[in-house]
């Protein structure tokens, strides 16, 4: 088995679970490498995992008319999943790429319930899909605040982003063109 001390302290968050709850935990999860520009989900596939990343990071995005939309960015000790399409078991109309090699750890839908009915502690597992939402307020975000200050939000809460993230994909996430973000960081460097 691979390093199972991030997913352990991420659930350590949720609930004081006792260890031999982690470890029926543990016993459930796969751990999958992937290389850069590995897919862990394509359109028309259905979601049914979600996915702990031990290293490495994933991108969520979605095609449309004009470009690609970056809709957010996971890396390490983050849960990744597209999780309308993991809970309705939908088929998803969005990808999840690897943008460096990862190593991450898999559990299923199935295996969460299966663990829910078996010890009704892992009921607390609903906040950690809750997470996995699309935050409102960086969609809010996009059509109240001006370029400078979604890329100032950016600063403020994941500064590692700007030299980790193609800056194409940035400016994809903060809804601006590529062209907009390079003088919006020429203005508020």
């Amino acid at each position: 088995m691979t390093d199972f001390s991030g997913i352990k302290s991420s659930l350590l968050k949720l609930y004081p679970f006792p260890e031999e709850l982690l470890n029926q935990f543990a016993g459930r999860l796969a751990f999958k490498k992937l290389k850069k520009k590995d897919y862990l989900l394509r359109p028309n596939q259905i979601s049914s995992s979600m996915a702990f990343i031990n290293s490495g990071s994933l991108r969520f995005y979605t095609d449309t008319e004009r470009n690609e939309l970056t809709i957010n960015f996971f890396t390490e000790n983050q849960w990744v999943a597209d999780i309308e399409s993991f809970l309705m078991q939908q088929p998803s109309k969005n990808y999840i790429e690897a943008l460096e090699n990862s190593d991450i750890a898999i559990i299923t839908l199935n295996d969460i319930h299966e663990l829910m009915d078996l010890y009704p502690r892992f009921r607390m597992l609903n906040a950690l899909m809750a997470d996995l939402t699309i935050p409102s307020t960086h969609l809010a975000t996009l059509s109240t605040k001006n370029p400078d200050e979604r890329y100032k939000d950016l600063l403020l809460k994941h500064p590692n982003w700007i030299n980790r993230f193609p800056q194409m994909q940035i400016a994809s996430y903060l809804g601006m063109t590529p062209e907009t973000l390079s003088r919006v960081r020429g203005r508020v460097a």
